[in-house]
């Protein structure tokens, strides 16, 4: 690519927050990036209206090169992002891995009918899992958690009850 200022995995993290904020203005959500740098591993909010209110934190990732199997997606992660998704917090921090094609060129595509982002994110809560010492961890988000037709709404859901 001529003139290239990001990196691959820039773009991507760049992608995948686009892909968040599309799904959030569809949906009628607002959606606000992380502190920069990214700290605390966070790198969006978003929020819904009346009647609840709801606030949650994403951390997001994103891949070209998915590892899918009968039971999901896998995904690594480091222990500092792994320790963050699982601990206490005043708003929950769920996870969003965007897969993407495994060929750049097909990761966005504009025509004057459409703007698509290929494929579709993964989401999961990792709140209560026991924290690691050391390395990293691979987790595994069931296929039912992929973000489809229904948009954010089952991350709110999510929220909801295990919050009630």
């Amino acid at each position: 690519m001529t003139g290239a200022l990001l990196t691959d995995n820039q773009r991507k993290a760049e992608i995948s927050h686009a892909y968040l904020a599309a799904l959030a203005a569809r949906d009628g959500y607002s959606m606000q990036r992380g502190p920069d740098p990214d700290v605390d591993s966070i790198d969006a909010t978003i929020r819904s209206g009346a009647p609840h209110w709801d606030v949650i934190d994403i951390q997001l990732k994103a891949t070209a090169s998915p590892n899918l199997g009968e039971d999901g997606l896998h995904s690594r992660l480091r222990r500092k992002n792994y320790n963050n998704l699982v601990r206490s917090r005043t708003a929950p921090l769920l996870l969003i891995v965007l897969d993407l094609p495994s060929n750049e060129s097909e990761w966005v595509d504009c025509t004057p009918d459409r703007l698509i982002v290929s494929k579709c994110g993964w989401w999961c809560s990792l709140y209560g899992q026991e924290r690691i010492d050391a390395g990293s961890r691979t987790i595994v988000i069931p296929s039912s958690q992929r973000i489809g037709a229904s948009g954010l709404e089952p991350l709110f859901e999510q929220v909801r009850e295990a919050s009630a």
